[in-house]
């Protein structure tokens, strides 16, 4: 569906048909924008194995993280094929890992100490590439643009567009009751759908029957 597909389905739904609009395009497609980034943001987001990687040198710590990225689900070292540990800042201790100025090829990536940053354990003495399999935000939709989550979920992010709608502080489209309403309806959904996604990615166990 697009975003132009969603906003007709919005004004159907809500009877706002007629010109002059109580919500503009401009104003419905923004929302829409809003809705599909709430949506990821209240469930899993978007699984996402080909976009983010990090670029390790030599002597540098500290690696930014795209914004959009919401978790990091694992992390892979290119040239070997070996996951990249990513470990909690409050398990190092775990690990009897410390920072004292060690250097070496780099053995983890350490998350948690600073807002979307990762630090290299230990001081990268090599370079290398690191792919990130990530969990995301969808990019920024405008008019005619494709939405990202999936099609199954997509109708229903008009529960949050609605919210957003009769949120407006205006005599015609403000409605705290609606707002509430739809805005549980967003709750409850997401709720749903990221115990659908957990179910979905569980590893399937294998049963092995034994012989007579």
């Amino acid at each position: 569906m697009t975003t132009t597909e969603l906003l007709a389905l919005f004004r159907s739904e809500v009877f706002d048909l007629e010109q002059p609009y109580l919500w503009s395009d401009a104003l419905v497609y923004g929302y829409i924008d809003d809705a599909q980034k709430q949506f990821c943001r209240d469930s899993f987001g978007i699984a996402d194995s080909r976009s983010f990687s990090v670029t390790i040198v030599p002597d540098t710590q500290w690696y930014a993280l795209d914004t959009k990225i919401l978790k990091l689900r694992d992390a892979i070292d290119a040239a070997t094929g070996l996951d990249m540990p990513l470990i909690a800042a409050e398990k190092m201790h775990e690990h009897n890992m410390k920072f004292d100025g060690k250097q070496g090829p780099i053995q983890a990536l350490i998350t948690g100490l600073d807002e979307n940053m990762l630090r290299a354990w230990p001081i990268p003495s090599l370079a290398a590439d690191i792919e990130l399999r990530t969990f995301r935000l969808p990019v920024t939709v405008e008019a005619g643009d494709d939405l990202e989550v999936p099609e199954q979920h997509q109708r229903y992010l008009l529960y949050w567009v609605k919210y957003l709608a009769y949120s407006v502080h205006d005599t015609e489209a403000y409605d705290k009751g609606a707002a509430d309403r739809y805005f549980a309806k967003h709750q409850a959904y997401c709720l749903k759908a990221k115990i659908e996604q957990s179910r979905a990615r569980r590893p399937v166990s294998t049963v092995t029957y034994g012989g007579c």
